[in-house]
């Protein structure tokens, strides 16, 4: 009985290591410690460790993109999905208090000192400059996701569309991506503007 207390122990333990459940909780934690300035901030860093470290695929990856897009809630909502892909439900409830949990935690222990920090003038320089570089990653995640998922010339036709729909004429974005991917869809069964797109560029 004892010999299988401590076997049990070592697959949990194994089971945490890296791949596992403790793996998958610390690979959100430490994005969730770590961002600044939204949730479109955390997509380069999504892309770094949690597709590239193998969670899930890249397809797997911007499928959830658009759907998280499509539905109402933070982009943050997304870590559930991931977890979900990567490890079922107890993934997808690991992922999701990995990622908001910092947030959650810090916004309680400051805001008991909420009057003090607001009033505080280098916090607020300093957190001028944060924003600003919370800008910057946005800018940093929209070259990486054109990087990744524009892959034609239809396809940057159809994000240039959709910015300019949801952007200037302040279409909904849920309806946007039904149009980008029923422009999509026309495009690819038609073959038009099939050619790709990085050997065009080039």
């Amino acid at each position: 009985m004892h010999h299988s207390e401590n076997k049990m122990i070592f697959i949990c333990v194994q089971r945490g290591d890296g791949r596992g459940y403790v793996g998958l909780f610390y690979a959100f934690f430490r994005i969730g410690s770590i961002i600044f300035g939204g949730g479109q901030v955390m997509l380069p860093m999504l892309l770094n460790d949690i597709v590239q470290a193998g969670w899930v695929t890249k397809d797997q990856f911007f499928i959830g993109f658009a759907l998280i897009q499509s539905l109402p809630g933070p982009l943050f909502n997304m870590s559930a999905y991931l977890g979900a892909v990567a490890l079922g439900v107890p993934g997808a409830l690991l992922a999701a208090l990995g990622l908001f949990g910092p947030g959650v935690g810090l916004f309680f222990a400051v805001l008991p000192l909420w009057e003090l920090v607001r009033s505080n003038h280098k916090l607020q320089v300093f957190m001028a400059g944060v924003n600003s570089a919370a800008i910057g990653l946005v800018v940093a995640a929209i070259g990486l996701l054109w990087q990744h998922a524009i892959h034609s010339h239809g396809d940057a036709a159809i994000c240039l569309a959709t910015g300019v729909l949801v952007g200037l004429f302040n279409v909904p974005a849920p309806v946007g991506i039904l149009i980008g991917g029923a422009l999509g869809y026309s495009l690819a069964a038609l073959g038009i503007a099939q050619t790709n797109y990085c050997v065009a560029a080039a």
